[in-house]
């Protein structure tokens, strides 16, 4: 049943007259008369009969009436419906998060909650391997995680969003951090430290191997691994201990004197993280959003850092005296 056909009945049935329909609807009086002819053809029955007072409903084009404006309604409500999932207003996410993911992403779908608040989000954390999976089979719509210079998934799409910087940070009555994975660095410092490391993505623990490779060291047994970083970040507090850290996971604490860390040599203490999601079918509005939420976050951080009026994008050491 066209729903521009439901429309002409409204209009002729409310008027009572086909000549004023047609005038109020703004179109010529036999396209009425043909939508409604029409619409008799298709549903098997008269639905108007022409009597001294006008045109009324017949008693087939009394029921129609009767639902044609909640058939109007439903049909309008399921247009805005749509064009608000599309524009990215209303719909669910299913996010998965692995690990260190993209440290001011919380900030980012707060903002998008508040703006948007038809946009619901279901945030699911795990590794790469447990959430990717996930997403080929369909329970998730998206992952957002550090990607694997290695071993990426074939069959999803890896979109990268940002570039991630590492730092080695300790508490404040730690070692010395100025001779630590840089260009520079100690072998001896680097090898006398009690490490702490993430044992999850795998990626940092190579991060680190190469910071020992680089500076001509081997590298030494970690005193401690762990997969939490609330816990690593404690452990820094209880001891001498080192450990090296996305920037985004540990800022919080550079900000407010926790902890103090010392940036890593920028040719290879920077890894990529992004946006893993199926290449077919069609992807949920609200992941574009996210997407587009995330890049302009990204270029207002860099763009601060640049004019200095960001403290938490600047990537200046606090390096204890010893």
């Amino acid at each position: 049943m066209d729903m521009r056909q439901v429309r002409h009945l409204i209009s002729v049935i409310e008027h009572g007259n086909i000549v004023r329909a047609a005038k109020a609807i703004h179109i010529s009086q036999p396209a009425l008369t043909k939508s409604i002819q029409n619409l008799e053809s298709e549903l098997g029955v008269k639905l108007l009969e022409r009597t001294p007072r006008g045109v009324t409903p017949t008693i087939y084009g009394d029921v129609l009436f009767k639902r044609a404006r909640l058939l109007l309604n439903e049909n309008e409500q399921a247009i805005e419906e749509i064009r608000a999932i599309k524009d990215g207003h209303l719909g669910h996410l299913r996010l998965g998060v692995a690990n260190f993911a993209i440290h001011f992403l919380p900030a980012v779908v707060a903002r998008l909650l508040l703006a948007k608040p038809g946009l619901t989000f279901e945030i699911v954390d795990g590794t790469y391997e447990a959430l990717t999976a996930l997403v080929r089979e369909g329970t998730l719509d998206a992952v957002i995680s550090g990607l694997p210079p290695f071993g990426q998934a074939p069959d999803l799409v890896h979109e990268e969003l940002i570039s991630t910087e590492f730092v080695i940070a300790c508490g404040p009555g730690g070692p010395p951090l100025d001779h630590m994975l840089l260009s520079e660095a100690s072998p001896r410092a680097m090898g006398d430290a009690q490490w702490i490391l993430p044992n999850r993505p795998k990626v940092i623990s190579d991060l680190w191997e190469l910071g020992f490779r680089s500076a001509g060291a081997t590298p030494p047994t970690p005193a401690l691994q762990s997969g939490s970083y609330v816990f690593i970040k404690a452990m820094l507090l209880e001891g001498p201990f080192v450990t090296i850290l996305p920037r985004g996971v540990v800022q919080r604490e550079i900000d407010n004197g926790t902890l103090v860390a010392t940036r890593i040599d920028d040719s290879f203490a920077r890894t990529k993280e992004g946006i893993i999601y199926r290449p077919s079918g069609v992807q949920p509005p609200a992941l574009h959003a996210l997407i587009a939420a995330i890049r302009a976050e990204h270029d207002r951080i860099a763009a601060d850092a640049r004019s200095g009026d960001n403290p938490r994008a600047v990537t200046k050491s606090r390096v204890q005296p010893h």
